[in-house]
């Protein structure tokens, strides 16, 4: 039977459950080529939901939730992604024209070039490596933060959506795929880094 993935928020199960359960869930997330990735979720999901830096939504196979049998700590994490808002800093060679495209309305304010301007970051985004492509593709797992993503948008607007990625050939491919284009180049902990945009719709 094809999976039908479905979201989950921590923030919900954290609420919800026994914590012991959400801990033994989160734990089983794994993903060998970022260990970041995996870190996130094992050790700071849960207290940037508390402290409300971030929200963590969890992709499950919807069959396996519905099941009244299943319990919480033997559900199968397919993927998850982490939201936040973020200040995007426009690089100082952007023109204005660029500026206003951003912005929507104009490349200054007050008199002043504009220099930021807010956005959603989607902070993680990854499948478990215990679940394959057939289950939940990359894309899907992008259109679901998406997803998320225009609720906020819906109640309280935004223009542009951000990701900070490893400079990998395949990361970068990926999110090029999917309409983002890269705004800066910029580094973390030695490592270089790609800072992505894409506009919402």
């Amino acid at each position: 039977n094809a999976i039908k993935p479905i979201i989950i928020s921590l923030q919900a199960l954290n609420n919800q459950s026994n914590h012991q359960d959400v801990e033994f869930l989160l734990n089983d997330f794994s993903c060998e080529i970022d260990e970041d990735i995996e870190m996130f979720l094992r050790d700071k999901a849960v207290s940037f939901e508390v402290l409300s830096k971030a929200r963590t939504y969890l992709v499950v196979d919807g069959d396996q939730a519905d099941d009244p049998d299943i319990q919480l700590k033997d559900l199968r994490i397919l993927g998850y992604f982490a939201l936040a808002l973020k200040v995007l800093s426009i690089p100082d060679s952007f023109s204005n024209r660029k500026r206003k495209e951003l912005d929507g309305l104009s490349a200054k304010l007050r008199g002043e070039v504009i220099k930021d301007i807010p956005c959603y970051l989607i902070g993680q985004l990854a499948r478990n490596d215990k679940a394959s492509s057939e289950e939940l593709t990359g894309k899907q797992l992008l259109e679901m933060a998406f997803s998320v993503i225009q609720n906020s948008v819906d109640a309280v607007g935004g223009r542009i959506v951000m990701v900070e990625c490893r400079d990998e050939e395949s990361l970068v491919s990926f999110y090029q795929d999917n309409d983002f284009v890269v705004i800066a180049e910029q580094s973390d902990n030695d490592r270089p880094m790609k800072q992505m945009i894409r506009k919402i719709k």
